[in-house]
């Protein structure tokens, strides 16, 4: 009996949180769930800040998230995601699966993207295949990733600037202060000097002003980009 113990000491639920604007697609979701041994659904959230609060209050093992959501998108929830708590996956349950979109998940650190048609079966295995630190693409989304017909920002020079390094110049080309940035992308303000500091020594350039307007020079942003 003290071995079944054991045994049964070891055996850990996958926690897992649902973010998705559309309520129908939550209920559906927790219904597959609630029928599968070893998975437990721990919340929802139907917008991109609930997404990162309730992630941070129950710290779930694996995120189903989608991409088009209101207050935050789910690209930038994936990166806050992945830089506050790197060992939580991400999967991107989605109906869409245009370039950039893909790109900038794979970026942002998910470890699974899907487009919401999957088969429930291949779902739930994508959960456990994450969580052993396996990834899953829809296999559309596979094929254009592996023959390289994924596009990023084919023209657009990088400076090795980190997804997370854009976001913040993309903010600092809008003319938002430390504070404002930290507050649009849920990040503390001494981070976003942070990165600032990285970006003007990467685009070599002594201030924000001349980084900005170097920067709209060379394509990486657009002035005044909404």
């Amino acid at each position: 009996m003290s071995s079944d113990k054991q045994a049964g000491r070891q055996v850990k639920k996958i926690r897992v949180l649902i973010a998705d604007d559309h309520p129908l697609v939550r209920q559906g979701l927790r219904a597959v769930f609630d029928l599968v041994k070893g998975i437990e659904i721990v919340g929802e959230a139907g917008d991109g800040k609930e997404a990162v609060e309730k992630i941070k209050q129950v710290k779930p093992d694996v995120v189903l998230l989608d991409l088009r959501m209101p207050k935050v998108d789910g690209v930038t929830v994936c990166r806050i995601v992945k830089e506050e708590n790197p060992e939580i996956k991400v999967i991107v349950l989605t109906t869409y699966d245009s370039d950039e979109e893909i790109f900038g998940a794979l970026e942002a650190g998910a470890s699974g993207y899907l487009l919401k048609d999957v088969p429930p079966g291949d779902l739930v295995q994508a959960v456990r295949m994450v969580v052993r630190g396996q990834s899953l693409l829809h296999p559309s989304v596979a094929q254009r990733v592996f023959s390289g017909k994924l596009k990023s920002s084919e023209t657009k020079p990088s400076f090795d600037l980190s997804p997370r390094e854009m976001d913040v110049l993309r903010l600092m080309t809008k003319g938002l202060s430390n504070r404002e940035i930290s507050k649009a992308l849920w990040i503390s303000e001494s981070t976003v000097k942070a990165h600032a500091s990285r970006i003007l020594h990467k685009l070599k350039q002594s201030d924000r002003t001349k980084a900005v307007l170097f920067a709209i020079q060379k394509g990486l942003v657009k002035a005044q980009e909404d």
